[in-house]
């Protein structure tokens, strides 16, 4: 599929851009355990993020090797929040998240994600019996923008997506206002359910997130092949899986993609993390 082109940005930003992505076919996103006593009290923290190269022969279903984990980290991302917006509206809060050079605070600005106050994907009905359950939310949904530190858009955007079969988590990358993408796991039932395999665990320890063209077609491969492009949860160590809500993503790129898309799909994979990871994290923990 030949995707949309993209539009000038300036030089400045093209040439961060460029030298943040341009070198790296995946990424590996690992959220740190920041806030996690805090977050245990009941109050979601701001979220804060390291960004590694990485290789898609290091991953193994739901785990990458230990070299992969130890990579230094080429970017840094923290969230800028108002804590109002954290305690009442977390799933749905408005955020900007500052990505910069390096494996800490201090590096020179790369870019930021916008995203607005939205409301969740999902809200939480209580039943008469004292259970509960999701009911969808298909009006105002999460989005995300990729912003210059100028404050220039960069011409692309991520989207929560709601359709028929709202139970399958479903995300839109567009540029300059056209699709490129539906970024969605594998599914059953005639798309009504997330396919799962037992044995793999594929669906229940972990679900990667495959790019599809227009005709719904896998972008770059087929289901099952790390090689494939996709945004995979992968498991983050002992520690931090028991003790936070921090989670770790692999993200594998189209092939060809050009910086400002490895851009726009790093935003997207911080969208899937906050809209189905953290939204349903929140929720289990209320």
């Amino acid at each position: 599929m030949e995707a949309p082109k993209q539009m000038d940005i300036d030089m400045g930003s093209e040439s961060k851009l460029e030298a943040a992505f341009g070198p790296h076919e995946a990424l590996l996103v690992k959220q740190t355990m920041r806030g996690c006593l805090q977050e245990r009290l009941g109050c979601d923290a701001k979220s804060e993020y390291k960004v590694a190269p990485f290789s898609a022969d290091q991953m193994d279903g739901y785990r990458v090797s230990d070299m992969a984990m130890s990579v230094p980290d080429v970017l840094y991302a923290t969230e800028e929040s108002s804590c109002c917006c954290r305690v009442c509206n977390p799933a749905g809060r408005n955020f900007q998240l500052q990505i910069s050079e390096g494996g800490g605070p201090g590096g020179e600005k790369v870019l930021y994600y916008d995203k607005p106050l939205t409301c969740p994907a999902f809200i939480v009905v209580q039943s008469e019996n004292g259970g509960s359950m999701d009911c969808p939310c298909c009006c105002c949904l999460p989005n995300l923008t990729p912003m210059s530190p100028q404050g220039q858009a960069l011409n692309s955007q991520s989207l929560y997506h709601c359709d028929a079969h709202c139970f399958v988590p479903k995300f839109t990358y567009h540029e300059n206002g056209q699709q490129v993408y539906m970024v969605k796991p594998e599914t059953c039932c005639g798309g009504c359910c997330v396919a799962c395999d037992c044995c793999s665990g594929k669906g229940l320890v972990y679900i990667p997130f495959y790019f599809h063209g227009e005709k719904d077609e896998v972008i770059g491969g087929q289901y099952n092949d790390p090689n494939t492009p996709q945004i995979r949860k992968v498991w983050a160590g002992l520690m931090k899986e028991c003790c936070s809500t921090a989670d770790t993503f692999a993200v594998v790129f189209p092939q060809g993609s050009s910086a400002e898309r490895k851009a726009g799909l790093l935003g997207l994979t911080f969208l899937i993390d906050f809209v189905y990871f953290e939204g349903h994290q929140s929720k289990s923990q209320t």
